[in-house]
């Protein structure tokens, strides 16, 4: 049987999942999600062992949101659109923190004499593409 329950941890709120096949109570964390569909969740425990928790039958999607919008009138209009908010109201779909070190690294690159990315090179790219193709046509075409 499977079931979802909240544990206790040193007063943190952990859910876990009792995994079918002896795969033991596993914490629903992302290193533990691997997939998920609307008929079933992919798992990992510590060990490896990788199992899926099927979604109830008869599970319909979005019910509860009449019920919010029911209970919290107005919340629409007073809905954030930045940080997580925005990437489920599909306002963008990545979020990038300033401090990111590729970023720094990225900018470093750019300030440095001579820089060119790979897009820059495309046309030669192109051309040496183009040139070794009609030489393996030449090649087939003698043989």
């Amino acid at each position: 049987m499977f079931f979802l329950r909240l544990s206790l941890r040193n007063d943190v709120p952990t859910f876990v999942v009792d995994a079918p096949g002896g795969g033991g109570k596993i914490t629903l964390q992302p290193n533990y999600l691997l997939s998920q569909s609307p008929e079933k969740v992919v798992l990992r425990n510590f060990e490896g062992v990788i199992t899926s928790y099927p979604e109830p039958q008869g599970y319909v999607a979005g019910r509860a949101d009449e019920y919010f919008e029911q209970t919290y009138e107005g919340f629409k209009e007073k809905q954030s659109n930045t940080g997580i908010s925005a990437i489920l109201q599909e306002e963008c779909s990545t979020l990038i923190p300033n401090s990111l070190e590729r970023n720094n690294r990225r900018l470093s690159f750019q300030q440095t004499e001579g820089y060119s990315t790979l897009k820059d090179r495309r046309e030669k790219r192109d051309e040496l593409k183009e040139k070794k193709y009609l030489t393996e046509i030449k090649k087939r075409t003698e043989n």
